[in-house]
């Protein structure tokens, strides 16, 4: 596995912007970080090393890294396969403006819509939505929203609602692990009968 090692220190060299203080000749299968396999998901070979705070770093592919932000390997699955399951969906985001595409709401109306859907499940006044998505097939919202004061926070618009701890992890990577633990609950995860729920879009 040392030519996999190599290869993961070089991209992490570049990445973690040690090339400004260190001299590039250094890189080794150990340096400059001591990357300990794991095992392997899917395509992905998984490694983790520490830096400030411990991270996996992933080959197959192309290579990555990922704070590890309190997941285990079974959560990374969870995570790879609800970003699977949301990716085929088409998602658009509320940072993504599409004016010139009528079959996506404007940003005005994804927003309403989210906040809207988040407050008729969660039942708070305020409603942060900590990461929204417009599904354009099958046309659907869902999000990860959280309320005041809660360190956890929830996935909305799925068959039903997933409590999400991991508050290191970023938001995306949050609903991603909620999707993923809802499709671990139902016995076909691609059945077409299982589709969100909340208000269509458009």
């Amino acid at each position: 596995m040392s030519g996999s090692e190599l290869s993961i220190n070089e991209y992490l060299f570049h990445e973690f912007g040690m090339d400004e203080d260190f001299d590039e000749s250094r890189i080794s299968a150990n340096w400059p970080f001591t990357l300990r396999l794991l095992g392997q998901l899917g395509e992905r070979i998984v490694y983790e090393f520490d830096d400030d705070e411990p991270f996996y770093a992933f080959t197959g592919g192309s290579l990555s890294y990922l704070p590890k932000a309190g997941m285990d390997l079974a959560d990374l699955v969870l995570q790879f396969d609800g970003a699977r399951w949301i990716n085929s969906r088409g998602p658009v985001t509320l940072a993504d403006s599409l004016l010139s595409d009528s079959s996506v709401p404007s940003g005005i109306e994804r927003r309403r819509a989210l906040h809207q859907l988040a407050t008729d499940h969660l039942g708070g006044p305020v409603v942060q939505i900590l990461e929204g998505l417009f599904l354009r097939e099958p046309r659907q919202y869902i999000s990860l929203a959280g309320l005041p004061g809660r360190v956890d926070a929830t996935v909305v618009g799925l068959p039903r609602l997933i409590t999400v701890g991991f508050t290191a992890a970023s938001a995306r990577r949050r609903l991603s692990w909620g999707v993923g633990k809802w499709l671990q609950s139902v016995a076909e995860p691609d059945n077409p009968a299982m589709q969100p729920t909340g208000p269509a879009g458009g």
